[in-house]
């Protein structure tokens, strides 16, 4: 039995300069992914950890920043490190970030930087990995066309690591991304891939006659990243037959909400919902609508200022939030018999919400 954990687009290095508040914490904490993983590896007694790609978010790392991560590598006590170049950290013949790292990784962290087998000697069943690592960062060619062509035994295991879109499952609508089809990985003759490139999940549900797979960032970086961070267990009989189990390893969240609120009581409402605890830990992209007396008006700008305090960063959007106009109202900021007092107590007394309100926005905004 052989057991892998299987990690890709960590992107070590990402900046997050769209969010201010959260930049520092957020680029940190995908270090800190990188040694609780490593630590879950050790835990769960797993032979092989794989990273399939995107280590890194970029070529030009600092050598303080590669060292640690490969500190953190090091620490991986099962048998071998198998850590492929993707498309943002992708490798050249005269690369400094992947040079450093090999000077600094110990004997049982390996690059895989060349498109030829690799055969694993330490298991007791024969092993064989096919890398397909990436050259450049961006290309309408796949890296895994040698693979098909290598005769293969079918008592040793074979495994494929690749970084690329997948037709159906990753969004690559230009074909730059090395793009492969599922069938182009089956036909392989490959026992199962491991991939990167794609930062979410698939299969979101493994089974036994899954082959292919992609367990998505193990920290989320995004909006479009709708999972906690994931990584995948993969267990390997004798028989070959293959165990998947997705593992969580992330610690912040990117979450977005749309929140109608139209009394006191739903303001309070959203703010208790803030309140827990975990929200510290998240990136909230929030937008709010609704009609407001004027009371609950004021209410709402104390509120707003509550919630952004509760969360990690808010991307706020409150500009459907309107004071609802009443008959007090007008009275209170128009004298009698103006015609604006007249044309709106016109619409108030008929009953006609919405072009009272849109007539109200119209005189004040020409007002200003």
């Amino acid at each position: 039995m052989i057991k892998i954990l299987h990690i890709a687009d960590l992107h070590l290095g990402r900046t997050f300069r769209n969010l201010p508040e959260a930049q520092d914490t957020l680029s940190e904490a995908r270090y800190e992914t990188l040694q609780k993983t490593i630590d879950k590896a050790n835990k769960l007694k797993t032979d092989i950890f794989v990273i399939a790609g995107d280590l890194f978010d970029r070529t030009s790392m600092n050598v303080g920043d590669i060292q640690k991560s490969v500190q953190a590598i090091n620490e991986f006590a099962g048998e071998v490190v198998l850590v492929l170049p993707g498309n943002h950290d992708y490798i050249t013949a005269d690369s400094q970030l992947w040079n450093r790292f090999k000077k600094e990784a110990e004997e049982h962290v390996l690059v895989l930087d060349k498109k030829e087998p690799i055969e694993l000697s330490v298991f007791e069943q024969e092993v064989i990995i096919y890398p397909a690592p990436c050259h450049a960062k961006h290309s309408a060619d796949h890296a895994i066309g040698w693979v098909e062509e290598v005769e293969k035994d079918e008592n040793t295991l074979h495994i494929g690591i690749a970084h690329g879109s997948i037709e159906g499952v990753s969004p690559d609508f230009d074909q730059r991304y090395f793009p492969m089809t599922i069938n182009e990985l089956e036909r392989s003759g490959v026992d199962l891939w491991l991939m990167g490139h794609t930062h979410i999940t698939w299969p979101e549900q493994p089974d036994k006659r899954d082959k292919i797979f992609n367990p998505g960032t193990p920290e989320p970086d995004g909006f479009s990243c709708n999972h906690e961070g994931r990584a995948f267990l993969h267990t390997i009989g004798e028989d070959k037959e293959i165990t998947t189990e997705i593992i969580s390893t992330g610690t912040y969240r990117f979450v977005q909400m749309d929140e109608q609120i139209l009394s006191s009581k739903d303001i309070q409402d959203l703010i208790d919902q803030f309140s827990k605890s975990s929200w510290r830990k998240a990136v909230v992209e929030l937008e709010v609508f609704g009609k407001l007396e004027e009371e609950a008006f004021e209410a709402w700008q104390e509120g707003r200022s509550q919630i952004r305090d509760s969360v990690l960063e808010l991307r706020l959007d409150d500009a459907d939030v309107r004071r609802k106009v009443t008959s007090e109202q007008i009275q209170k900021e128009f004298s009698e018999g103006s015609f604006p007092e007249q044309l709106l107590s016109s619409f108030s007394e008929d009953e006609q919400e919405e072009e009272l309100q849109m007539a109200y926005e119209l005189i004040k905004e020409v007002q200003q």
